[in-house]
């Protein structure tokens, strides 16, 4: 039986919930532009998901990949990620500043909404983890202990 650790666990649980959270932005963001903006507003609902999507997931699979690594290396990961997305989603913003075929209000309403919902759900997820302050040591690695001499007995 294998057992999940608790970070593990809390990133699983955060990467699910941030799935629906992408779900529901986009099949209500879509539909709400549509109403709003007409096609344009649909194209702008769906480019907002696109690039929710894009960093929620990655950020989220990042995390989730690193969660037994020591802290230095999952911090590492994580900057190198957040700096990778960001040049990406300056380069995707640069390439769509003077098309007109989405709506730009459309698009920040449903960023707006991502960003303040998914840091809702990593503080609720934080807060709901059971993860230890301290890891305990196995016998053999702790301070005071000689494991060469219970080789010998």
């Amino acid at each position: 039986m294998t057992t999940t650790s608790p970070v593990r666990a809390m990133f699983a649980t955060i990467l699910r919930q941030m799935l629906i959270l992408l779900a529901v932005l986009a099949v209500g963001g879509s539909a709400v532009g549509y109403l709003i903006a007409g096609s344009s507003g649909l194209w702008g609902a769906l480019l907002g998901a696109g690039v929710v999507a894009f960093f929620m997931l990655t950020t989220a699979a990042v995390m989730l990949a690193t969660a037994e690594r020591p802290m230095h290396i999952a911090s590492a990961a994580f900057m190198g990620s957040w700096v990778a997305k960001v040049a990406v989603i300056f380069v995707a913003l640069l390439v769509l500043r003077e098309e007109t075929f989405y709506s730009p209000g459309v698009f920040f309403v449903v960023l707006s909404l991502a960003i303040i919902g998914s840091v809702a759900i990593e503080i609720r997820g934080a807060l709901q983890a059971r993860v230890p302050y301290v890891q305990p040591q196995p016998p053999h690695t702790r301070p005071g202990s000689n494991a060469s001499s219970r080789d010998e007995t």
